[in-house]
């Protein structure tokens, strides 16, 4: 009974229905503290992670063809110009981030238990990590 009504703690702040009774629709909401989930939530986390894995090992080999690949794994269209900008911007500032915050790094690929790919550097896959957290909490990509 305990598991039935009580749902996993960050569910609620997505206004998931209790389980008690089924719910035909549910309201969208948009709220900071859901922001906060996403980028915080070590589940949340560790999926950007397990994304930005599958970004770097099936996106290509240039930063361009991994962030289009992730932006429309993700979305399902292709990105603007401007998004496109944006997010080559900030992988270039979470490269240089990581960079020299080499223990960042380590502790932010170490959340959860997904395994990491052998392939990329902890810099660069924590990089990535975080492109892919950014991608995840989109309003577009949440409530669409």
């Amino acid at each position: 009974y305990h598991r039935r009504s009580s749902p996993y703690p960050s569910l609620l702040t997505f206004d998931a229905p209790n389980r008690e009774v089924c719910a035909a629709g549910r309201p969208r909401t948009s709220t900071p503290l859901q922001s906060l989930v996403l980028m915080n939530d070590p589940v949340y986390v560790e999926a950007a992670r397990a994304f930005a894995a599958r970004v770097l090992k099936d996106g290509g080999t240039d930063d361009a063809a991994r962030l289009d690949y992730a932006w429309r794994l993700a979305l399902a269209r292709p990105a603007s110009g401007v998004e496109r900008a944006v997010l080559t911007k900030t992988l270039a500032k979470q490269r240089e981030l990581f960079a020299a915050e080499k223990t960042a790094a380590e502790a932010l690929v170490k959340i959860g238990d997904f395994k990491n790919p052998e392939g990329p550097n902890v810099g660069e896959l924590a990089a990535w990590t975080a492109i892919a957290n950014v991608i995840l909490n989109l309003n577009e990509t949440i409530s669409r």
